[in-house]
């Protein structure tokens, strides 16, 4: 078993999600792996890196048992692709995390669809994991399977659109 914590690739700082990891390393499936973007982090017992390729950002979602994440497309796309279920605080305006709050809509319609399990502070953690731990890895049905692929394509359409909104 293992733990992968990722913030991301924003500019802002994410020192909300990676605080909560520190505070609850003990809990965490062991290796613990964060990697924390343009946020400095250090802490004992779990490897620490800014960013990841691609490969390497993937290979972590596939192999971890445990996902913490901020909830950004991209990386639940990831997540839900290799039929995974993560932790997800999303990052918030009001704290500088991003420039809107489009990632805890994103992550209330998820977690409504019981695709991830939201979070918003350490307290929740302790719960969150043992929602995550105790979904057996291979439990997912195949029509399951069909329906977070069905989600994967959805987010891609809804993020396209966004896209040629904003041009």
């Amino acid at each position: 078993m293992s733990t992968f914590v990722t913030v991301g690739n924003a500019r802002q700082p994410f020192r909300r999600l990676l605080d909560v990891v520190a505070a609850h390393l003990a809990l965490l499936p062991h290796p613990v792996v964060v990697q924390h973007g343009h946020t400095p982090f250090v802490a004992p017992n779990c490897r620490t890196v800014d960013f990841l390729s691609m490969q390497e950002y993937a290979d972590h979602i596939a192999q971890a048992r445990v996902l913490i994440m901020h909830a950004g497309a991209g990386s639940l796309i990831h997540a839900i692709e290799a039929g995974k279920r993560p932790i997800v605080m999303p990052r918030l305006e009001r704290y500088g995390e991003h420039v809107n709050d489009h990632q805890m809509e994103l992550a209330s319609a998820l977690a409504q669809q019981r695709r991830v399990v939201l979070i918003a502070s350490g307290q929740e953690l302790v719960g969150a994991l043992r929602i995550v731990l105790s979904d057996r890895p291979d439990s997912r049905s195949r029509r399951s399977q069909e329906a977070g692929g069905r989600m994967v394509d959805l987010l891609r359409e809804t993020l396209s659109q966004l896209a040629r909104q904003e041009k």
